[in-house]
């Protein structure tokens, strides 16, 4: 996923910046006005754009926004503010953002959701209906695991997912019709170094890019795939 960041404010911008290649996407440019935004928008046709709403010039990140919309419907885009006003709120949904994130920044919550909209993305591979899929592990409402690939499909779309979401789909997999402990995901994805809430949070992410159930919780004992 290709990202543009517009952030008036330098040292946001580079914070911000770090955050998002450390989470593993490309940050294809930063900039600090709503004019500058149009025009990158336009020469490097980013998946996302982070917009801060207060800018630099004399167009706002919302006007930015709706102007990028005419030209680039498909270019995803979510607001950075440090305003809370109902009203402002109401404005940024007028732009049709797919997010909103306030400011002071923070960490875990724009990496999870840049998660999820990078599944919102067009994975080349989800484009082709022909793709050959061997080696899959049938799952419940038309999902397959490919362990040669390690991709997950859906009626031969794949869906986008990271190394560790991976990881733990093909554990499950693995014990396909078994509940696996909460210990023995920890200890096969972690080494056993982190925390329930942690290995909660991965299970959030992979539902957010499936579908609720698709990991079953069984109370006090662990999680498996639905059936």
């Amino acid at each position: 996923m290709k990202i543009l960041i517009v952030e008036d404010e330098v040292i946001a911008a580079s914070y911000l910046k770090q955050i998002v290649t450390n989470a593993g996407y490309k940050v294809v440019g930063t900039v600090g006005t709503g004019k500058g935004a149009i025009e990158l928008a336009k020469s490097k046709e980013p998946d996302l754009i982070l917009m801060d709403i207060m800018l630099k010039d004399n167009i706002s990140g919302v006007d930015a926004a709706v102007q990028i919309g005419y030209t680039h419907p498909n270019i995803m885009i979510a607001f950075l503010t440090a305003y809370t006003e109902a009203s402002m709120i109401e404005t940024a949904k007028d732009a049709h953002t797919v997010g909103y994130f306030l400011k002071p920044y923070n960490k875990e919550e724009i990496v999870t959701n840049l998660h999820i909209l990078a599944s919102k993305t067009i994975n080349p591979l989800a484009t082709d209906q022909n793709i050959e899929i061997q080696n899959t592990i049938a799952l419940n409402k038309n999902y397959c695991y490919d362990e040669g690939r390690k991709q997950l499909f859906l009626n031969k779309k794949e869906i986008v997912l990271t190394k560790k979401e991976l990881e733990l789909i093909e554990l499950l997999c693995q014990n396909k019709h078994k509940v696996v402990s909460f210990e023995d995901i920890i200890s096969s994805l972690w080494d056993g170094k982190t925390s329930q809430q942690t290995l909660r949070s991965l299970i959030y992410r992979i539902r957010q890019k499936t579908y609720d159930n698709f990991i079953t919780s069984v109370s006090k004992r662990g999680y498996k795939l639905s059936s």
